[in-house]
């Protein structure tokens, strides 16, 4: 037809596409990756060489970048120690504040400067001991893919305090009820993962682990969980479950109360050896 020309578009097809537009204004996970990319253009590196320079997989730069995946502790460390900056370590403990539910972040931040941790649980393996696998099965419910691996790992990052070595990892006591090793959370092979995880935790000498039996029946263990935490320096404090949620416990008479309700707890447990054989049992 007169008046129509043949355009060759063959060359639009080979023209490399443009970097996908960021929103650091969406998330602190978002900002991270803008972050990301801005000091990677600076330097004028591609995503890949940047991953081949930090010892990455290929893919975890443009990950990072577009916020498909929430930014580790190792990540912003690698990223700082090549940047010479610390901002990337600033921003990640940013992060994992931002993923933690409201009700618990306060509780959350004061964590890591506790030098004893007491927990009583009765329906779940609680979240510093919980594998990968087992969390991501609790923690699926209502979230989106992306929600959910942003929540994995800040569930994760929390447990990094145990395996630190200065100041010294603080010392735990858990006990849980007999229901807990019982449900099979994500599965059988998920559940037997995680009790091998539980028993490789229990030999360690910073940690004290005791089962409360089902023969015991009721008893006051069953109103709920709670944690407590101590310092060297000032107050113990405390933090009861509740559903869809829970509250802090910061008034000394309501601590102390937290305190006896948990040797009252620990008083109808099992002994860490039979506490153990249990486990096995499980197993």
């Amino acid at each position: 037809m007169s008046g129509l020309r043949f355009v060759d578009t063959e060359w639009m097809r080979t023209m490399p596409k443009p970097p996908k537009a960021l929103t650091p204004d969406q998330s602190l996970t978002a900002y991270f990756g803008f972050e990301v990319r801005k000091h990677r253009e600076y330097v004028k590196l591609s995503q890949a060489e940047l991953a081949d320079r930090l010892h990455w997989a290929k893919s975890a730069v443009g990950n990072l970048e577009t916020a498909f995946r929430s930014p580790t502790s190792d990540h912003a460390k690698d990223l700082d120690t090549f940047f010479a900056t610390d901002r990337f370590g600033w921003l990640h403990g940013l992060i994992v504040r931002e993923e933690l539910p409201d009700f618990f972040r306060p509780f959350a931040v004061r964590e890591p400067e506790a030098t004893h941790i007491r927990m009583f649980e009765p329906l779940l393996i609680p979240g510093l001991l919980q594998i990968e696998e087992y969390a991501r099965a609790v923690l699926a419910a209502g979230r989106k893919p992306e929600e959910l691996e942003q929540a994995v790992a800040a569930r994760l990052e929390r447990q990094k305090i145990l395996y630190r070595e200065d100041p010294d990892p603080p010392c735990l006591w858990i006990v849980l009820d007999e229901g807990v090793i019982r449900r099979k959370v994500g599965g059988l092979s998920v559940m037997r993962k995680q009790l091998m995880h539980l028993l490789e935790m229990t030999e360690r000498h910073d940690v004290t682990f005791q089962l409360v039996p089902a023969s015991v029946g009721e008893y006051l263990g069953l109103e709920g969980g709670f944690s407590i935490l101590s310092f060297d320096e000032g107050a113990d404090m405390a933090f009861a479950e509740a559903s869809g949620g829970g509250h802090m416990i910061q008034q000394q008479r309501d601590v102390a109360r937290a305190l006896t309700r948990f040797e009252l707890i620990r008083a109808e447990a099992l002994s860490v050896d039979d506490s153990k054989k249990l486990i096995r049992e499980a197993l």
